[in-house]
């Protein structure tokens, strides 16, 4: 389904009502490994000698919080819905064969736990991982108050940050990079997919089938059309949790309807790079979708209608006041940019 669930409409047609006063990247066996990450040194690894499944925890510098990822082997996949596959939207194929390079994926979406670092001073600290340089909490540009709370009140520990545009979870990876010294950003959509299918070809059975879903996501049967904890669901073949269900996530491409014609058409690592500020994709589905909107293959784009009873002028930049069912999950390239591609990825996707 594209566009607002039928049970996230329940839950906008109960928000309050307001007058509006006026926007770089794996098929394999599994392999479990918990690789700690002592030293940002280490997070930079090319990835050579790791394996799809290979599992490492990051730490943010002077916190108590962290995370894991996820290694995917650079190779050739496949992605696209094949045709017949129910619920298949047009901007879903033709199926197509595409190269990447390895990458590093989330294993759970980024919590609140992780976000609210970003979000609050008072939880971050003067620490960095980045060699000789200095670190200031007060001068770090954090995101402003919503206008309310944008995840509806179904946020809390444990579970997805969401509410945030897609230029706030950008942001987000950059400081989260100046923190870890290491570089991340959202998945381009091709990463996503390749993560998601885990390992397995578009039509093949045993990728998230129906009878299975209750099994590894929430949706509107199940969750209560409510946010929840990450990780409570079965993970996929690849040990990455809430691929399909609970937050829809944030990527990286401007969205277009022909994007399988657009990168059949390039070369390894392709990206749809940002020209406006909308649209811009969203995978995965929600908590408050039907089942055939949660498949590896859907695709959403973003709306303007997300802000929609944002009375600021000019709306956030950091947040949306209709979109609590949209958060992100982070990847890093298995080999880092140089400072200058770093710096021009910044000023691309973030104009700073």
């Amino acid at each position: 389904m594209k566009g607002i669930s039928s049970g996230m409409l329940q839950l906008l047609m109960k928000a309050p009502v307001v007058l509006l006063l006026s926007s770089f990247l794996f098929g394999c066996q599994n392999v479990s490994t918990q690789i700690p990450l002592g030293t940002a040194q280490q997070a930079e690894s090319t990835g050579s000698g790791f394996r799809t499944g290979d599992i490492r925890e990051i730490s943010i510098p002077g916190t108590g919080v962290s995370f894991t990822m996820v290694y995917v082997e650079g190779g050739t996949y496949r992605i696209g819905t094949p045709v017949g596959e129910p619920g298949r939207e047009d901007d879903e194929g033709p199926v197509t064969d595409v190269a990447v390079g390895g990458y590093w994926i989330g294993q759970y979406e980024v919590t609140d736990d992780e976000f609210n670092v970003f979000r609050y001073p008072d939880r971050d600290s003067d620490s960095t991982a980045v060699p000789d340089a200095s670190y200031d909490v007060d001068a770090v540009s954090r995101p402003s108050p919503p206008y309310e709370d944008p995840a509806f009140g179904m946020g809390g520990s444990g579970k997805p940050a969401v509410g945030m545009t897609q230029w706030g979870a950008l942001q987000y990876a950059k400081w989260l990079t100046e923190k870890t010294n290491v570089f991340f950003r959202l998945p381009k959509e091709t990463e996503w997919e390749i993560a998601c299918r885990a390992g397995a070809a578009p039509g093949e059975s045993g990728v998230y089938p129906g009878s299975e879903l209750d099994a590894v996501a929430w949706y509107e049967a199940n969750s209560d059309l409510s946010l929840q904890p990450v990780g409570a669901k079965k993970a996929n073949d690849w040990l990455l949790f809430d691929m399909l269900g609970n937050a829809a996530e944030w990527m990286l491409d401007e969205y277009v309807p022909d994007y399988h014609d657009q990168i059949g058409e390039s070369g390894p690592n392709p990206w749809i790079a940002p020209t406006r500020l909308h649209p811009r994709t969203v995978r995965g589905g929600d908590y408050g979708e039907q089942e055939q909107a949660l498949r590896c293959g859907a695709r959403l784009e973003s709306t303007t209608d997300w802000k929609r009873r944002d009375p600021q002028i000019p709306k956030s930049f950091w947040w949306n006041t209709d979109s609590p069912f949209v958060g992100f999950r982070l990847v890093a390239p298995a080999t880092r940019p140089t400072v200058e591609e770093e710096n021009l990825f910044w000023m691309q996707v973030l104009g700073e």
